[in-house]
C-alpha cells in the first residue's frame, strides 16, 4: 500500500450533516407538492445545478414545471440558501479530523454543489485547512462522472495511489477507486477513525 500523502473530503454528508430528504421534505410544504413528486423532478435536474449547467432560479423552475406549481416557479427566494442555513450543520468530529491532519497531509475537497451552498460553507470558516478545492459547478462535472476525478488527478502533484478520498455515497466512492484513488465509504465517525487507521494515517 503506498503512503497516503493527500486526503480528500466530501462536504455534504462528510464535512457537513446534510441530507438532500430534508430540502425536499421542506419544498414540499412550502409550496403544498407531493414530496414524492418534489423528489423525483430534483433528481432530473440536481446534476444540471451542481455541474454549473444552470442557475438556482433556472433550477427551480425547472422542476415547478414538471410538478406545475406557479407559485414555486415565481418565488424570487434563495430556497437553497433558507434550507441550507436551517438544517446543515458541520461536523465538528469530521473537522477535529481535518486540523489534525494539518501538519502531515496536503488537504482538499471533492463535493457536488452549487454557488449559493458554497457560499453558506464558506461563511462557516470551515474550509480554511483545505489547499485544494474541487468544486462541481466550478469545474463543470459532479461526481460520479469519471471526468471530475481524472480532473483532480490532472491538478494535484501526486500519483493516485497516495491520494485517499473520503464520500458518504458508495457510487461516489466506487467511481473513485475505479480513477485509481484510494478511498473510504463514509457510514459514521467511529467507523471512519477505523477505516483511516488500516492507512496508517
Amino acid at each position: 500500500m503506498s503512503e497516503i500523502k493527500c486526503v480528500l473530503f466530501d462536504i455534504g454528508g462528510v464535512l457537513v450533516d446534510w441530507h438532500m430528504s430534508w430540502i425536499t421534505s421542506e419544498i414540499s410544504k412550502q409550496f403544498q407538492i407531493n414530496e414524492d413528486q418534489v423528489t423525483n423532478a430534483f433528481s432530473r435536474y440536481l446534476n444540471d445545478l451542481d455541474s454549473g449547467k444552470i442557475d438556482e432560479r433556472l433550477f427551480w423552475q425547472q422542476i415547478a414545471n414538471d410538478v406545475d406549481s406557479i407559485s414555486l416557479k415565481q418565488t424570487n427566494e434563495s430556497l437553497w440558501n433558507t434550507y441550507f442555513r436551517k438544517h446543515a450543520k458541520p461536523n465538528h468530529d469530521v473537522i477535529k479530523l481535518v486540523q489534525s491532519l494539518r501538519t502531515s497531509h496536503t488537504l482538499g475537497i471533492i463535493s457536488n454543489i452549487e454557488r449559493v451552498t458554497h457560499k453558506v460553507v464558506d461563511d462557516w470558516n470551515i474550509l480554511k485547512p483545505f489547499e485544494h478545492h474541487f468544486m462541481s459547478y466550478q469545474i463543470g462535472f459532479s461526481k460520479p462522472d469519471s471526468r471530475i476525478y481524472r480532473h483532480v488527478i490532472e491538478n494535484l502533484p501526486f500519483e493516485p495511489a497516495s491520494m485517499l478520498f473520503i464520500d458518504d455515497k458508495k457510487t461516489n466512492v466506487d467511481a473513485a477507486t475505479d480513477a485509481g484513488l484510494n478511498a473510504i465509504h463514509y457510514t459514521g465517525f467511529a467507523s471512519l477513525q477505523s477505516s483511516i487507521a488500516e492507512y496508517d494515517i
